[in-house]
């Protein structure tokens, strides 16, 4: 029997990872104990969680992925719910942890430079390209005010987006964003190998800003699609 669901947490982390399928195993084990719903993509690159449960079972089960992996302080999205956001336990191994065909490390994003959500406002009133890394399903359900889109199918055609698309100047500064953080990851890392030397990212996406900003005030407009059974925020 379930315990009573009402938190989710998200957060990822780019860490070099050996023993992926021995981590699979120890994650699962765990969570699956907690009684946790949820999906964990590990790789070689790093660990992806996505996770719903009760309060005190999410602390847990964050705290011994941090321990596994010997974590410093990581960034995390964490809001109640009402009813559970995922009908299983995955935990899975992949080739990477946000699939784009590219596996960075912790040095390149070490590289990306990232505002926080009153950051991230003051830099829309300069009037930057605001380019919007989801796919083009989630840009039309909500987006940021004078947001662009790459009309992306699929996360993997980024780069190839990116280099055909007229509308980007690598001389102007680029903010970019998407749902939770980890697309702007690579896409940071894609745009500064193209030559683009003012790139900025939303730190914790879409879903950072929403928690943060609840005001009318809000540059967000439209709904924000999650990959749960929410669907949207």
């Amino acid at each position: 029997m379930y315990k009573k669901i009402n938190t989710i947490i998200s957060f990822y982390k780019f860490i070099k990872i050996k023993n992926t399928y021995s981590l699979r195993n120890l994650i699962f084990n765990y969570l699956e104990e907690l009684k946790i719903l949820g999906t964990v993509l590990i790789a070689n690159e790093g660990i992806n969680v996505n996770l719903c449960g009760g309060s005190n079972e999410i602390k847990l089960a964050k705290e011994f992925i941090i321990k596994q992996l010997n974590l410093e302080l990581i960034h995390h999205n964490e809001s109640n719910i009402n009813n559970q956001a995922f009908s299983k336990l995955k935990v899975k191994v992949k080739k990477e942890i946000i699939k784009i065909g590219l596996e960075i490390t912790e040095r390149d994003i070490n590289k990306n430079k990232y505002l926080n959500p009153e950051q991230w406002d003051n830099l829309l009133n300069n009037n930057p390209i605001i380019l919007d890394t989801r796919n083009r399903f989630e840009y039309l359900l909500g987006t940021f005010e004078n947001a662009k889109s790459l009309d992306l199918v699929n996360f993997s055609s980024f780069k190839e987006k990116a280099i055909t698309n007229k509308v980007l100047d690598k001389k102007q500064n680029i903010a970019i964003f998407c749902t939770g953080g980890i697309r702007c990851e690579k896409a940071s890392v894609i745009l500064e190998h193209l030559g683009f030397k003012n790139v900025f990212q939303l730190k914790g996406g879409i879903l950072n800003y929403l928690n943060y900003n609840k005001n009318i005030d809000s540059k967000w407009k439209g709904d924000c699609f999650v990959f749960d059974d929410r669907i949207t925020l």
